[in-house]
């Protein structure tokens, strides 16, 4: 029997629009399609929770789509009509080198309860959740947040597996609506490398174009100091400067590091 505990809080925009799309933080918009027949009344649910007329033809449909269908919902960019759609996979798992589990070293070994105030489509989420932490996961988007709420009922993990809660609003008002918790996750936007990077993943830029940058990224974080019983997880790009001051830990991958910020006095 499983101890997944699964409590799902949505915020949605209560004022009807007059139009077929739906703003997000960003200057990008989002349209809804139903895939098919069967799926126009959960599509049209959606629209009306969003505040929407109707629904979006696919054959007009340009930009950022969410996909409807019966099983799941999907984010697919219709200005590239060969892509695949992104949806949210609680099943897919990480599979860290062993002695490079650095999230594991990370967390600490005396953690037992973790907000992640970035939630974002929940990969760190789950992740955390298969740890055997009591996870409150955090996003201010509602079309990702709707996302991954529906990716977290769909979730069955382990008998030894901890819970998840998933709430949809402004994570500097939900840590203190949420009370305090041994370890606050921050995974704010990465900050934009020159034109000859490498291309971040379809999930991390469809995120920065529904969410935009992270302009109150710094507040967040001295918010997040302020009610972590023992510390702040501040995921980071290797290239990039700490969000706040030196941290006190640090562990470095390839690609990304973890900044670690003690808090209440709590030891290394």
């Amino acid at each position: 029997m499983s101890l997944v505990k699964i409590s799902v809080t949505m915020v949605f925009i209560p004022t009807p629009v007059k139009s077929q799309k739906f703003p997000t933080s960003a200057a990008e918009t989002v349209s809804i399609v139903a895939l098919n027949r069967e799926s126009i009344p959960r599509a049209t649910t959606l629209s009306l929770h969003l505040g929407l007329e109707g629904l979006c033809d696919s054959r007009v449909a340009s930009g950022l789509v969410l996909e409807v269908s019966q099983s799941r919902l999907g984010l697919r960019d219709y200005s590239q009509r060969r892509s695949r759609a992104l949806t949210v996979d609680s099943a897919r798992r990480r599979y860290p080198a062993a002695g490079k589990d650095l999230l594991s070293r990370a967390l600490g070994r005396h953690c037992h309860s973790v907000i992640d105030a970035t939630a974002g489509f929940g990969s760190d989420a789950f992740d955390f959740v298969r740890r055997g932490k009591q996870v409150c996961a955090i996003e201010r988007v509602v079309i990702v947040a709707m996302m991954l709420e529906e990716a977290a009922e769909a979730f069955h993990p382990g008998q030894r597996d901890g819970e998840l809660r998933v709430v949809c609003g402004d994570a500097i008002d939900e840590i203190r609506a949420q009370g305090s918790a041994d370890v606050i996750f921050l995974d704010p936007m990465f900050p934009e490398r020159g034109r000859q990077s490498a291309q971040p993943r379809k999930a991390q830029q469809m995120l920065r174009r529904l969410a935009g940058e992270d302009p109150d990224a710094s507040i967040l974080f001295q918010v997040a100091r302020r009610h972590a019983r023992k510390r702040v997880i501040v995921k980071r790009p290797r290239y990039a400067p700490p969000l706040g001051d030196d941290p006190d830990i640090m562990h470095k991958g390839k690609s990304v590091r973890y900044d670690i910020y003690l808090t209440g006095g709590t030891s290394r």
